[in-house]
Order: C-alpha cells, then sequence, then structure tokens
C-alpha cells in the first residue's frame, strides 16, 4: 500500500502532464494492458476532471468546420448538376417545326427542320448544303461555286455558264468570263467544236447569222462576207477596221470612204470638186451641192430654176442666184448644150 501512495503523490504532483499525454478512446486497450500487468500509474480516484474536458473540445472543433464545409460543397454541387442535367433534359424535349431552322443551326439529323426552299438539310446534327452545293450568302441558298471561288471537284462549279475546277471555277477552252458567263475572247468565235477560234476578216466567207467575222474591226456577215456595214461606214486600209464614213469636207482616200452622194476626188492637179475645197477631201460633185439639213448631196439648179437668195451654189457652175432664180450674169448667155452661161458676143 506504500508503494501505491507513492504512485499517487507522483500521480498528483504531474497530474496535468499526465493527462495530456493520455488520449480519449483509442488509448483504452492501452491502459487495460498496463493494468493488466500491474504497472499501472492511474488513480480512479482521481477528482480533477476539468483536464479531461479541455482537450476533448479543442480536438472535435476544427473537425466540426470541416464537416460544414464539406457538405456545403456537396450541396452546392448537386445543385450545379441539377441545372445542367434540367437545361440538358429542356433541350431535347423543345420541340423545333419544320422547315424553321437556318444555315448552321444544330437540328436533329435526317429530320425535317432545316428550311428545305434554301436547299438545306440536316445530316450531321447542323443545318447544311447536300454536296455538291455550296452555301451562297448573297441569296441566302445553296448553290453552284461560281467563278474563282475555291473547289475540289468540277461537279462544285457551275457548269451551266461554262465552269470547271481549277483548283478555282474558272472558264474551259480558252474562254475569259464577262460578268456572269463564260465567252470566247474579243476576236474569236465558238466554233462547232465548242472551242475559241480566230474570227474571220475582211472579204473572208462566213455564215449568214453567225459571230464568224472580227467585231472587234466592226466587221459582219453580209452576203456570206464579212463586211462593213457600208451604209454609215467603211473599210480603212491603215486602221484594217471599218470606220465611220466621211461627212462633207473630210479628209478621204476614195468615194467608199465619204457618206453616201459624197465624192472624194482624187486625180492630182485637177480641181474637179467645188471652188474652195481641195483634193482628197469629201465633197459632192460639180453637179450638186451639199446640205447640211439633210446631210447629202443634193442637185443644182438649171437655168431659170429655183435658188436660194443669195446662195450661188445651189445653181449650177456659172449661173448665180438672182432674186431666188438661177440666171447667168450680166454679159453672157445660157448654152444649154454646154449648160453653162457663155460670154456673148
Amino acid at each position: 500500500m506504500q508503494k501505491a501512495r507513492v504512485v499517487q503523490k507522483n500521480i498528483q504532483f504531474r497530474d496535468d502532464i499526465q493527462i495530456r499525454e493520455i488520449p480519449r478512446n483509442e488509448s483504452e486497450p492501452h491502459m487495460l494492458s498496463s493494468l493488466s500487468d500491474g504497472q499501472s500509474s492511474w488513480d480512479p480516484n482521481l477528482t480533477d476532471t476539468e483536464a479531461f474536458n479541455t482537450p476533448t473540445t479543442q480536438s472535435t472543433q476544427p473537425k466540426y468546420v470541416v464537416i460544414v464545409i464539406v457538405v456545403v460543397g456537396i450541396v452546392l454541387v448537386c445543385a450545379i448538376i441539377g441545372t445542367v442535367i434540367g437545361v440538358v433534359l429542356g433541350q431535347k424535349t423543345k420541340t423545333v417545326a419544320d422547315n424553321s431552322l437556318a444555315y448552321n443551326e444544330v437540328c436533329t439529323v435526317d429530320s425535317n427542320q432545316c428550311i428545305s426552299s434554301q436547299g438545306l438539310s440536316c445530316s450531321n446534327g447542323f443545318c447544311s448544303c447536300s454536296s455538291p452545293y455550296s452555301w451562297n450568302t448573297a441569296t441566302t441558298s445553296c448553290t453552284y461555286l461560281t467563278y474563282n471561288q475555291s473547289c475540289t471537284t468540277s461537279n462544285q462549279c457551275d457548269s451551266s455558264v461554262g465552269l470547271i475546277c481549277a483548283s478555282t471555277c474558272t472558264c474551259n477552252n480558252s474562254k475569259v468570263w464577262n460578268i456572269s458567263t463564260c465567252v470566247c475572247p474579243a476576236g474569236t468565235f465558238l466554233n462547232s467544236s465548242n472551242l475559241c477560234q480566230t474570227a474571220y476578216t475582211v472579204n473572208q466567207s462566213c455564215t449568214i447569222g453567225s459571230n464568224q467575222c472580227d467585231s472587234t474591226k466592226d466587221l459582219v456577215c453580209n452576203n456570206s462576207r464579212c463586211q462593213c456595214d457600208y451604209s454609215t461606214k467603211y473599210w480603212n486600209i491603215n486602221f484594217q477596221a471599218c470606220k465611220q464614213r466621211l461627212n462633207y469636207s473630210d479628209m478621204c482616200v476614195s468615194d467608199s470612204d465619204c457618206l453616201p452622194t459624197l465624192i472624194c476626188p482624187t486625180v492630182p492637179g485637177v480641181c474637179n470638186c467645188s471652188r474652195y475645197l481641195p483634193d482628197l477631201v469629201c465633197n459632192c460633185n460639180n453637179t450638186k451641192y451639199y446640205d447640211p439639213t439633210t446631210l447629202q448631196c443634193v442637185n443644182r439648179s438649171s437655168f431659170g430654176g429655183s435658188c436660194l437668195v443669195s446662195a450661188n451654189y445651189t445653181c449650177l457652175i456659172t449661173l448665180y442666184c438672182n432674186g431666188g432664180t438661177c440666171a447667168c450674169p450680166t454679159g453672157t448667155s445660157w448654152i444649154a448644150a454646154n449648160t453653162a452661161c457663155v460670154t456673148s458676143g
């Protein structure tokens, strides 16, 4: 008994240290084991219970905080998951009317939700064009590719306007793009082999009604020959092209250069035209005068005929207009055989 009391005194002297070192639950088996060995230093009559209560409160408080944080986190995660599920289910259950979805909108595969009038269908979950068509933002519809657009196969290009694929849609058979279609370039025509051929020049044979004559030279097929429209044009040797016929007083080379009824005097050193006009100038012949109103040569009046007052050129040469009538000058007489006024005497 004396030994037991000594141990008890040691416990009472250092009770604060021993109490802190004893675990709460996990140490109980160890304590029982120690007691069974007869080496226990524990006094069951110890009355200082505050030493036990203090560490218990301090150790459980952090656990409560952790538990609260975990619970709140679980609640938030569940709320988020619930929201996502609700949105997904809402989208799946939403009814989409037929022919209501535009290009590139999400759709149900193989449904009729895409606008079919624009050529759209749903084959991959999005409203898109079926091959070989492509979306055309300008027309808001599925169409063939047009000139200069990137392509991979010729069936993507609009063949109705002559396009083929050569990395981009381009014209075939030496044709060129002309705003909306492929055409043969200037100076050529499309032959029976569907190839562009050099157009024919002046006086070459052609098919009436065709475009075989060179339009860049203003040639047309007339009487199965490539010619100018001679009513208003003539063939200019220097320019090798049809040119507008020359008017009165314009420089010329031949009669065909001048407008109808005009001539081009070309006899060197001989004045075979009206006075005051040189050779190689479009003019009327000596029996006519140029009428600027009709743009033609008009017959001069003979002796006794009517004329324009103060316009002697409206009368035949040697006559003059006397009060509206062609007459011979004083000192001359009209000789009909000569169709001229001859000096009397």
